[in-house]
């Protein structure tokens, strides 16, 4: 979470949580003197923000197991119990002064009255203060795990990229090499499409995403440049039904797929011997890639 964030977020709850305790001193207005509610309502607010902010800045990622929560939990619970009692003194010395005029069992009495009443008031500040930045470390090690996941997947497109681009461009400047001298025109025809499959790849496939209809075009261009080594131009079908309008995926995603359905397909074999298809439907999206297997051709 941003840091402003979490300043805005302090500051909410500090805003709400002294204006409500403050309103729950106006029934003693008019019966005990403003100056000892003041100051005795300032004890209250040193005592909250002092052990809300010990706690949140004590409490790190080191203490967030089992073991440690259990230990942490024993040691505030202890630490409250003894910082209560300075702190009760101090609030009864400054706002109840006459407590202390007290003697044997009423001075105690009151004092365990008044001390129980804080106490209950500091742990409920203490755990406040606990679960919120608690809260934050689960949130930032919950953020954290996502940036790695998606670096992850970014990593595997990256490596994917590198896979293609290789193989794919042998293969085809083979092509070309082979179509320059015996049908030229094929061969200009395959230098346009791999223009353009290299500015897509070049330009566009460096993208965490892209658009769907920029892939389709991808995979026609790639299509057309595969037809160029086969008679029957019917061999390929590449169908797609649906609005794709908009629609963002990561780049060469489908590739691995149709690159397999060229390398194991069975030439020979009837027409259509490739097909793909890509259908959208609401925000769901199908690709499916038949061939059918040449068993000579050991599966990888």
């Amino acid at each position: 979470m941003k840091k402003k964030n979490i300043i805005l977020l302090h500051i909410c709850f500090w805003v709400t949580t002294i204006l409500t305790t403050f309103l729950t001193n106006i029934p003693e207005f008019g019966k005990i003197n403003i100056i000892y509610i003041i100051r005795g309502y300032s004890i209250y607010v040193v005592s909250f923000i002092s052990l809300f902010y010990l706690f949140y800045f004590f409490i790190s990622i080191k203490y967030l197991n089992k073991k440690k929560i259990t230990l942490l939990i024993i040691f505030g619970l202890l630490f409250t119990i003894i910082i209560t009692i300075p702190v009760t003194a101090l609030y009864i010395y400054i706002s109840f002064p006459g407590v202390f005029s007290l003697t044997g069992n009423k001075f105690l009495m009151a004092f365990i009255s008044y001390y129980f009443r804080i106490f209950e008031t500091n742990v409920m500040f203490i755990m406040a203060g606990s679960l919120l930045k608690i809260a934050l470390l689960w949130y930032e090690s919950k953020m954290k795990q996502k940036e790695i996941e998606k670096q992850h997947i970014a990593n595997e497109l990256a490596l994917l990229r590198a896979q293609i681009n290789p193989h794919f461009l042998f293969n085809t400047l083979n092509n070309i090499k082979s179509l320059i001298n015996s049908l030229p025109s094929k061969a200009i025809y395959s230098v346009e499409k791999l223009s353009e499959i290299m500015s897509y790849m070049l330009y566009e496939s460096s993208e965490e995403k892209v658009f769907l209809e920029s892939e389709i075009n991808y995979i026609k261009n790639y299509l057309d440049l595969q037809k160029v080594r086969y008679d029957n131009q019917d061999f390929v079908e590449f169908q797609v039904t649906g609005n794709y309008a908009k629609i963002l995926i990561p780049p060469l995603i489908f590739m691995p797929f149709i690159e397999n359905a060229f390398k194991y397909g069975e030439i020979f074999s009837q027409v259509p011997g490739i097909k793909i298809n890509i259908d959208t439907k609401d925000k769901d999206l199908t690709f499916e890639v038949m061939n059918f297997v040449n068993e000579d051709k050991k599966l990888e």
